[in-house]
């Protein structure tokens, strides 16, 4: 019995600094879920988009054109998906929906 517990005990032992020098510490924590925000008659509201938009870049001034670029081709993505999550709960308009999308885009990119 103490042979077989020796035994246990070396092979752990062993193979200890194989999984250690494999980067395998502990298994991975399982991805976390995305967070959806249902919208509500503020969120909605189309003067607080639309400032929203026009503040979310202010720190980002001190960047590139390219990168201020793209940063905010996600914010129209995001700020799109926003709308039509407000559309799809009657918040808003398609009218007043698609208007602001595309006031927003036509938008300077330089805040």
């Amino acid at each position: 019995m103490i042979r077989f517990v020796a035994a246990i005990a070396l092979g752990s032992a062993l193979l200890a600094p194989v999984a250690w020098s494999q980067g395998r510490r502990q298994p991975d924590p399982p991805p976390s879920r995305p967070t959806t925000y249902d919208p509500d008659r503020t969120t909605c509201d189309v003067e607080r988009i639309r400032t929203a938009f026009q503040q979310h870049l202010q720190p980002y001034v001190d960047q590139s054109a390219a990168v201020l670029a793209r940063l905010r081709d996600l914010q129209l993505e995001m700020t799109r998906r926003s709308l039509k999550r407000c559309v799809e709960r009657e918040l808003l308009t398609t009218q007043q929906a698609d208007q602001l999308a595309k006031e927003l885009a036509a938008s300077p990119i330089r805040p």
